[in-house]
């Protein structure tokens, strides 16, 4: 079993709190050994959505959109993952970043009073 956790932070290092932060957290059946091929299937799967068929998606891609899907905040702004959103695989994070995902070695966590998280100081390179 694997739990992954997505969270959109969007925008940079100051969002708006409430307004654009939003977690998803989703168990697949198998055990997932390749962290980095997961990530870019999140990256996937969130920006394409509904037209993952019409660019090739794979059944297991379509199958991880509409295990995403149901849980989504329905007061949500967008599902598609951007620079600075986070995937959490079983404990290891990743950030998104301009290309491909970093991760993250050591954070440091915010809360802000509303509940809202914000983290991430020191960042390795995925290959």
């Amino acid at each position: 079993m694997t739990t992954i956790k997505i969270t959109w932070k969007a925008f940079g290092d100051q969002p708006q709190r409430g307004r654009f932060i939003s977690s998803v957290e989703v168990e697949l059946a198998k055990q997932v050994s390749d962290d980095f091929r997961i990530c870019n299937a999140i990256y996937k799967v969130t920006n394409l959505q509904g037209e993952l068929a019409d660019f090739g998606a794979s059944l297991a891609e379509i199958n991880l959109w509409e295990t995403i899907k149901p849980k989504l905040s329905p007061t949500r702004t967008h599902t598609s993952l951007s620079i600075g959103d986070e995937v959490e695989i079983d404990g290891r994070a990743y950030i998104c970043a301009d290309l491909g995902f970093i991760k993250v070695s050591e954070a440091e966590i915010r809360t802000f009073p509303d509940g809202a998280i914000w983290s991430v100081l020191k960042k390795e390179e995925v290959a």
